[in-house]
């Protein structure tokens, strides 16, 4: 982007977007599998113990992650998730996932998956609960003042794609 423009916008936020005051927006945004891959891979470290991690979309909020470590000896494993509580917003930005179909052992790998990687901060795995505080992460890259815009976030999938669904306005 234009350095100018990008001035422009930047000043305009700071503001409070006092120029275009009054919009409203609703965006339903596919996200497909091959993009939200890339997006984790490029967040994975290079030498970490989890070298590979692959999600799949599936109708109906299900989703499967392949976990591949740094073990020659592991397979990888294969991971049955359900997206079953959704941000509230303003004041709740949590996302949770669940293990779906989950044996002991597969709950039990995940709850100490925390201890094999270093989680960003905002990802935290408790039992069969994946939490993803979606302020946290963004306040990690310095991106939380947009979340003031976000009157309503809703995340679900289907087949090939996580699909985001949000409404903003400029009051």
């Amino acid at each position: 982007m234009h350095p100018a423009i990008l001035q422009l916008l930047e000043a305009q936020q700071r503001d409070g977007f006092p120029d275009i005051r009054g919009s409203d927006a609703a965006l339903t945004i596919p996200v497909s599998d091959r993009l939200v891959n890339a997006v984790i891979a490029a967040f994975l470290p290079a030498q970490g113990r989890v070298r590979e991690v692959v999600i799949q979309s599936h109708d109906g909020n299900q989703l499967t992650a392949r976990i591949r470590t740094g073990s020659a000896l592991l397979p990888p494993i294969s991971v049955g998730l359900e997206i079953d509580k959704q941000p509230a917003l303003p004041d709740d930005a949590i996302l949770s996932v669940k293990l779906s179909h989950a044996s002991k052992f597969v709950t039990l790998a995940a709850s100490a998956l925390s201890t094999m990687v270093t989680l960003p901060p905002g990802l935290i795995i408790a039992g069969d609960q994946i939490r993803i505080d979606i302020r946290r992460l963004l306040a990690e890259r310095r991106l939380e003042s947009w979340l003031a815009y976000v009157s309503h976030l809703r995340i679900s999938t289907r087949e090939g794609a996580v699909v985001v669904n949000v409404r903003a306005a400029i009051r």
